[in-house]
């Protein structure tokens, strides 16, 4: 099967080992692997995968993924992408294109509303599907239209074809691949767009871990679509009615909050460590294994059950389970 691939593909590695393809720097081999260099190339590599029957699995940036030990029984393509266009106010990139790249070019051409959006790693095909965002604001909210790979032929949808939702769209519950996007921003002062930008990228970095990690494991919990008991959740954190609304105050419950009350900063199973920094975050504190993030997710979903009421959701994705 390499040598078909190879023939229709160019190159194509085999065993390619995914850790060094994911944040969090753990995860078995791809069976196959290929690098699509822009959405032309992406497209062409999935149509050879269901020509030929081959499982296919679409990488960015590798953050909020991850991989099992045993890898991918499949051909893994990663996205890579040069490709974005500023017109006035519209912004016209590639999946594969980098995400912080983005922000700095829209900052380079005035353009407001991706500030939130900084020091956040990933592609633009990444944050699009996820609806990745920061300080009550989603990417989501900028797009205006996509180009996507659906039912074996490529269709532009619009923004409200993909029901986005918190963290959320609809290609994370159905067959389908963004190949390109098109934003809608504003124009505004360069210097205050920098300053806000610079800001961000101050806070993440005071804020968040520095060691390998997939991000925030699981979504915080949206109060007005999840029911929770209150007063029990709030008697089993022991915190007051005004430290709870303090916290709640945006409509979500941090779930770096209940881990933090829960005292789970710097639990550890194996080489995977619920961060000190930042208790949202497991980090890989070396020789971690994807067994023993998969034991610390179980070990605190179970925790959060039986103590509060609450069934915690992962917000990463998971490949090769």
């Amino acid at each position: 099967m390499i040598d078909k691939l190879k023939e229709k593909l160019g190159e194509v590695k085999n065993n390619e080992p995914l850790s060094s393809h994911t944040t969090f720097k753990v995860g078995g081999p791809a069976k196959y692997f290929y690098l699509a260099q822009n959405s032309k190339d992406l497209v062409k590599a999935i149509k050879i995968s269901e020509e030929l029957g081959i499982k296919y699995f679409i990488l960015g940036w590798g953050s909020n993924l991850i991989v099992s030990d045993d890898g991918f029984d499949g051909l893994v393509i990663k996205t890579i992408s040069n490709i974005c266009k500023v017109n006035r106010e519209e912004v016209f990139v590639e999946a594969g294109f980098n995400l912080s790249r983005l922000v700095g070019i829209v900052t380079q051409n005035s353009l407001s509303g991706l500030e939130f959006a900084s020091g956040i790693p990933g592609t633009v095909g990444g944050a699009a599907r996820g609806n990745a965002g920061a300080y009550g604001k989603g990417f989501g909210d900028l797009i205006t239209e996509l180009e996507i790979y659906q039912d074996g032929q490529v269709k532009k949808i619009s923004q409200s074809d993909m029901q986005y939702g918190y963290r959320d769209s609809i290609l994370k519950h159905k067959e389908g691949v963004i190949l390109s996007i098109k934003l809608k921003l504003k124009k505004s002062n360069q210097k205050e767009i920098q300053s806000e930008v610079v800001k961000n990228i101050k806070h993440r970095n005071t804020k968040l871990p520095f060691k390998p990690s997939a991000g925030c494991i699981f979504k915080n919990i949206d109060l007005a679509d999840i029911k929770i008991d209150e007063e029990k959740v709030i008697k089993e954190l022991d915190v007051s009615k005004e430290e709870w609304q303090q916290a709640t105050k945006h409509g979500k419950l941090p779930t770096s909050y209940i881990m933090d009350k829960l005292n789970l900063k710097g639990k550890t199973i194996g080489g995977c460590q619920v961060s000190e920094k930042h208790a949202a975050f497991f980090i890989n504190i070396g020789n971690c294994k994807t067994q023993h993030i998969m034991m610390l997710i179980s070990d605190i979903k179970m925790r959060a059950r039986n103590q509060l009421g609450i069934q915690l959701i992962e917000e990463v994705q998971y490949l090769g389970f």
